[in-house]
C-alpha cells in the first residue's frame, strides 16, 4: 500500500494568478515590519542601493550567498570567487569607461514590446 501511494514533494505550488496580484510595494512594506531588510538610514533619508538587515535578513542573506558560492564557485572548475569593494573612487569608474560612454546595446522585440539588452539575447 505504501509503494502506491503518492510522494508528498516539499516543492511551492505554482499558481501564476497569485503572483500577479502581489505588489513589490507590499513585500518591501513586509520585509520592514519584520525587520527583515530595510533601507540603510532609512529615517535619515539613507543613500539608494543601501541597506540593513534584521536577524532574519542576515540568515536568509548568508543562505543565498552560501548557494550562490557552492553553485557557481566550488562547482565549477573554471570559475574562481573574489571578494572585492563596488564602492570605488570615481576616477575608478572614469578610467573604465562607466562614466563617459558605457551603454548596453538595447533591442526591442516588435511583438512583445519588451526591451532586452544585447548580449543577453546571444547567450539563451
Amino acid at each position: 500500500a505504501e509503494a502506491t501511494e503518492e510522494k508528498k514533494s516539499n516543492a511551492p505550488i505554482k499558481n501564476a494568478a497569485a503572483y500577479d496580484k502581489v505588489k513589490m510595494e507590499d513585500i518591501v512594506s513586509l520585509c520592514k515590519r519584520r525587520g527583515i531588510i530595510f533601507p540603510s538610514s532609512d529615517i535619515y533619508n539613507g543613500f539608494a542601493g543601501f541597506y540593513d538587515y534584521g536577524p532574519l535578513g542576515s540568515e536568509l542573506k548568508k543562505n543565498v550567498k552560501d548557494a550562490f558560492w557552492t553553485n557557481f564557485v566550488q562547482c565549477r572548475e573554471d570559475i574562481v570567487g573574489i571578494d572585492s569593494s563596488i564602492i570605488h573612487n570615481p576616477s575608478t569608474w572614469k578610467s573604465s569607461g562607466h562614466l563617459d560612454g558605457f551603454s548596453d546595446p538595447m533591442v526591442d522585440c516588435k511583438e512583445t514590446k519588451l526591451r532586452y539588452r544585447a548580449d543577453q539575447l546571444f547567450c539563451s
